[in-house]
C-alpha cells in the first residue's frame, strides 16, 4: 500500500497528492469502526468503579441523554448520593401533560425521576457559557461546588473523558479528587461517529489555556 501511496504522489501534482492522503487518514480509515476504535482509545479515561460523593453530568446534545443514563446508575448503585446538573434554560419539546414548552433542564429532571431518581438527588447549577464548554462547566462547578464534596465523579461521554478531566483537575481545589465515568463504551457512544481529529484539537487546546 506504500509504494502504490509513493507511485500516486510522483505522478500527480502536490495538493491532490497531501488532499488525497489527507483524505485517506482521517475520513476512510477511521470509518472503519475497529480503527476509529483503537484512534480513540487515548481519549477515554473510565474508573468502572468510580464513586465519589456526587457525580456532575456533562451538558450535551443528544449524548446528554446516556450520561444522565448512568448518573442514575450511580445513584441505585449508592456510588453517589447527588447528581450536579447545569441549567439550562433552552426551551425544549412541548409537553402535552403541561400543555406547555418544557426547558432542557426540566426535561432532564424528568428524565431523571422515571429513572427513578427523586427530585431531591439532583441539584441544579446557574447556567454559565463560555468559549470553552467543558472548561466554563469545570469553573462553574468550582466556584459553586458544596463544601461536602471531596470526590467529585464526572460523567461525560467516552472520547470527552480526557479533555473533561484535565479540565475538572485544573479547576478544582487541589484537595477535591476528579474521578472519571464514562457513559457508555466509545463503540456504544452516541459519539462514536463525530469527528476524532477534532477532540484531539480540543484537547491540545485545553492543556494550553485550561
Amino acid at each position: 500500500m506504500l509504494t502504490a501511496l509513493r507511485k500516486f504522489s510522483s505522478r500527480t501534482p502536490k495538493w491532490i497528492s497531501l488532499s488525497f492522503i489527507f483524505l485517506l487518514a482521517f475520513v476512510v480509515l477511521p470509518s472503519f469502526p475497529r480503527v476509529r476504535n483503537f484512534l480513540a482509545t487515548p481519549l477515554v479515561v473510565h474508573g468502572e468503579n468510580g464513586q465519589g460523593d456526587a457525580c456532575y453530568v456533562l451538558a450535551g446534545g443528544g449524548s446528554l441523554w446516556e450520561r444522565l443514563f448512568s448518573a442514575s446508575d450511580l445513584i441505585h448503585l449508592g456510588r453517589v448520593h447527588r447528581i450536579i446538573l447545569m441549567k439550562n434554560s433552552m426551551g425544549g419539546p412541548y409537553n402535552f401533560k403541561a400543555s406547555r414548552s418544557w426547558s432542557r433542564t426540566q426535561w432532564e429532571v424528568e428524565y431523571l425521576y422515571w429513572l427513578g431518581v427523586p427530585n431531591n438527588k439532583i441539584e441544579l447549577l446557574e447556567q454559565s457559557e463560555g468559549l470553552f464548554g467543558t472548561l466554563q462547566e469545570a469553573r462553574n462547578v468550582a466556584a459553586h461546588l458544596p463544601r461536602h464534596v471531596r470526590k467529585l465523579v464526572v460523567v461525560s461521554s467516552a472520547p470527552h473523558m480526557r479533555r473533561t478531566v484535565l479540565a475538572f483537575e485544573r479547576s478544582l481545589p487541589p484537595d477535591v479528587k476528579v474521578v472519571p465515568y464514562a457513559a457508555t463504551t466509545f463503540v456504544n457512544s452516541y459519539e462514536m461517529y463525530f469527528p476524532l481529529w477534532l477532540e484531539y484539537l480540543k484537547l491540545l487546546v485545553y492543556y494550553v489555556v485550561a
